[in-house]
């Protein structure tokens, strides 16, 4: 028996143990600042400085024989010095990318049990892919901004929105008219299908407008704005748009944006040379959220092969005076088997003039390390073997667990499904039998992990 086989079996065995166990790993705790204050703009003249304060520390190590990654880190700081962070993650079988949720302690040193915030809706318009988060809290929701993809390439990609009461859900998606099952995007890419497109959106709230900037990729990737009226309930469908506030980067990518209020000003990073020996993270600076200059970069100390940053902030996007930063990003080569996420503290200063060149500081060869692998499954989500299934016979349905060691292994015993029309198909014992022609959604529950897969019953050939 392989290996890989191996710890196949041994996790459907220990999976029911996870069950238990998992109980007591769920997140405590933390608490929201009050709203931000409007603060007097800063003084133009001055240039904002960001220094990582040491090399900082992993928060996720891929797996050996398998990689694995944890990118574009969206972080909200509590009242209690915990972090929220929501994280890009590697799906399972016929789905690219998740969201995964943790919370942080001591700085990163301790953590939560990690769980499945957000996926992709199964048949619906994010079928393949929920990835970059950008989060934000208002009005009692936690809202998730993300990528997904129109083409299996990676390519002609939008933003979505969803939303819960709760940092790890479940999850509501924007439908294009509300708040429901069936999502749309919040904002579509007009331009070539065979380019990037439109995704990796950030937040900030501002009074009752929530800026929010987002990816806009055509041969490069710049970024634009879009203003939102915050007090509508379907405040997606009142965007404004503002064009480019920041132009190409080189080799860059997703821009994260808070707003500092001891400093009167918005703060913007975004990962410039990425995937190279010489990386590092821009820091760009705005005093009314649509003009913005390079002001510094923070190079020295962070690792190479650097990519897909963030910063953190308070649940409305500003970072409050006082207030401990942070920031993250992925590390590793392109193409590499797994890539690791490390975490700094930051410090943030005034200068009298900007610091942008890179060749100024040296950044820090810092090979990623892989950890073994798990024996008991920290489980982050279940799904069926497959998103969509099409039959005209009984059929068995594998559910699958997927852990975030990457392994995809059955679950034997414990799942429910619940909400098809019975009119279309009816499940017993895991077997979808046919009852007549059409399509219905099928959901999962899994010791309250939940999923989705949608079945269309076809004639016979």
């Amino acid at each position: 028996m392989s290996m890989h086989n191996f710890y196949l079996v041994l996790k459907t065995l220990f999976a029911g143990l996870y069950t238990v166990l998992a109980a007591f790993g769920s997140a405590v705790g933390g608490g929201d600042f009050a709203p931000s204050q409007p603060v007097e703009a800063g003084d133009p003249s001055t240039f904002l400085q960001a220094d990582a304060i040491d090399a900082g520390i992993d928060i996720y190590t891929p797996r050996v024989e398998g990689g694995g990654y944890r990118y574009g880190p969206s972080m909200i700081l509590n009242t209690d010095g915990s972090l929220d962070l929501w994280c890009a993650t590697d799906g399972p079988g016929d789905i690219s990318d998740m969201v995964s949720y943790a919370r942080l302690y001591d700085a990163g040193k301790r953590s939560s049990t990690e769980r499945l915030a957000l996926k992709p809706t199964a048949g619906g318009y994010d079928d393949l892919s929920t990835c970059d988060p950008g989060v934000i809290k208002f009005g009692g929701y936690y809202y998730i901004g993300y990528t997904t993809t129109r083409d299996k390439r990676g390519l002609d990609n939008d933003v979505c929105i969803a939303r819960s009461k709760s940092p790890d859900g479940p999850f509501e998606k924007w439908t294009g008219s509300g708040w429901g099952v069936e999502p749309w995007p919040m904002i579509e890419y007009t331009d070539n299908p065979d380019n990037w497109g439109a995704g990796e959106p950030s937040f900030v709230l501002m009074g009752e407008k929530l800026y929010i900037y987002y990816s806009w990729n055509t041969s490069t990737t710049a970024t634009h704005l879009a203003i939102a009226d915050a007090s509508d309930e379907i405040w997606p469908a009142t965007l404004q748009y503002m064009g480019e506030v920041i132009p190409a980067k080189q080799r860059g990518d997703s821009t994260a944006v808070k707003y500092a209020d001891a400093f009167g000003r918005f703060i913007a990073v975004f990962t410039e040379k990425r995937f190279s020996e010489d990386s590092y993270v821009a820091v760009w600076e705005s005093f009314d959220g649509l003009h913005f200059r390079q002001s510094s970069i923070i190079k020295a100390n962070t690792a190479r092969y650097l990519h897909n940053c963030g910063i953190s902030g308070r649940a409305d996007g500003h970072i409050g005076a006082g207030d401990p930063v942070y920031l993250g990003y992925a590390y590793g080569t392109w193409g590499s088997a797994g890539w690791s996420t490390r975490l700094h503290e930051i410090r943030l200063s005034l200068a009298d003039a900007p610091m942008t060149d890179d060749t100024a500081q040296e950044n820090v060869a810092m090979p990623v390390v892989q950890r073994p692998v798990r024996v008991i499954p920290d489980i982050l989500t279940v799904k069926a073997a497959n998103q969509v299934y099409s039959i005209s016979e009984p059929t068995f349905v594998w559910i699958t667990a997927y852990d975030n060691d990457g392994y995809v292994f059955p679950v034997l015993f414990g799942t429910r499904f619940y909400g098809y029309d019975r009119s279309v198909i009816t499940i017993v014992g895991g077997r979808i039998y046919p009852v007549g022609a059409g399509s219905t959604r099928v959901y999962l529950n899994w010791h309250g992990m939940t999923g989705d897969f949608l079945v269309n019953v076809v004639p016979k050939v």
